[in-house]
């Protein structure tokens, strides 16, 4: 089990996130061992020992001051935000098999589970209503064999990628070049309360942090590091989307390419993908045959996962007083007659079966 006071100072590396390359942050862990033993060390270790530059070594020294650490932690659990570093055991399992894992990840909603399969999709921002129609068509069937779908949330495939698994009745995971408090686009505020609801936003950059170009090709290695495999549904010669591409086949992901009419330059990048040796995908069956799922197997498991999940009476005491408008811990204790501390504790276990979310301010709705 990890060191629950290194949180801590993982903490406070991944807050460095976005200033300092994550490279360099997983140096010094290699380097050092531990985030507390890097916080700890003077400056002079620091640039010895991981080889930084004074700008570096500047930015670590700046912000070591633990109270702030402290504070910035329970701010994030009074927003409804966890955080998980690499050595905790709900960091996704397949994220720490890719060369630059993030230090860590900021989540919003609840990270399904390591035993999921999990498969991206991905495609232009600029897209055919072919492109929007073909994402969705993988996208919900995927869902609805209990494949966890994984894009970006950018416009146009991606979008349309977790709308398809929300319709599909599944989860999905939105992966952001910016902090999860952030909505980005802006016009895609009522689908991030979907994605919220039918699993999570994650980020590893720090809340507060607005969305800035070099970001995106950061974020697409986790996109494709979280996935057991990338299905490429439209794409342009030059499309941003084939550096996610590259990034898969670096983790040794399979690639799934979509193809598209020939006289569409939409579809120049997934058709040279294609006669590259990407895996051809005409159907979502096809991605379930490569990775040995079984339909009706599936479909199974979906349907007793949803009828093992129940509440107890004292459980469905606190949900039944709850809606979607919120609901502070002191209205809950007055409305149910139940002791603060096993309030607190009925809404934590309701949480985690995901049937209530907390917003900022100890604020609860049904999800």
């Amino acid at each position: 089990m990890q060191d629950l006071q290194d949180e801590i100072y993982m903490l406070w590396l991944s807050y460095m996130v976005g200033k300092i390359d994550s490279r360099k942050l997983n140096l010094i862990l290699d380097v050092f061992g531990t985030a507390h033993a890097a916080f700890s060390a003077s400056g002079a270790e620091l640039a010895r020992a991981a080889s930084l530059s004074s700008r570096c070594v500047n930015l670590l020294c700046a912000n070591r001051d633990l109270g702030g650490i402290q504070k910035l932690r329970e701010d994030l659990l009074s927003r409804g935000i966890q955080y998980f570093s690499k050595n905790h055991k709900k960091y996704p399992a397949l994220l720490k098999e890719i060369p630059d894992p993030p230090i860590g990840i900021f989540c919003v909603g609840q990270l399904p589970a390591d035993t999921c399969y999990k498969i991206a999709i991905i495609g232009a921002r600029k897209c055919s209503e072919y492109g929007l129609l073909t994402a969705r068509t993988f996208a919900k069937p995927l869902a609805e064999a209990n494949v966890v779908v994984v894009s970006g949330m950018a416009r146009g495939i991606d979008s349309m990628a977790h709308r398809g698994a929300i319709m599909g009745g599944g989860k999905t995971i939105a992966v952001l070049g910016c902090g999860v408090d952030v909505c980005y686009p802006p016009e895609n505020k009522d689908l991030r309360a979907d994605i919220i609801n039918s699993g999570c936003i994650i980020s590893e950059y720090p809340p507060e942090t607005t969305p800035f170009p070099a970001f995106f090709p950061a974020r697409n290695r986790i996109i494709s590091g979280l996935s057991h495999g990338v299905i490429v549904v439209e794409a342009g010669k030059k499309s941003g989307t084939l550096i996610t591409v590259d990034q898969a086949l670096d983790q040794g992901r399979e690639v799934f390419a979509v193809p598209g009419t020939i006289s569409s330059k939409l579809s120049e990048g997934t058709n040279q993908l294609i006669k590259d040796g990407a895996t051809f995908a005409s159907s979502y069956k096809d991605i379930l045959d490569a990775l040995g799922i079984d339909l009706e197997q599936a479909a199974k498991e979906k349907k007793e996962q949803k009828s093992n999940i129940f509440l107890a009476l004292d459980e469905k005491q606190v949900y039944d007083v709850l809606d979607f408008n919120p609901l502070s811990i002191d209205e809950l204790v007055k409305k149910t007659g139940l002791a603060l501390g096993r309030l607190i504790l009925l809404c934590t276990q309701l949480e985690t079966k995901g049937f209530i979310r907390k917003l900022q301010g100890s604020r609860y709705v049904r999800s």
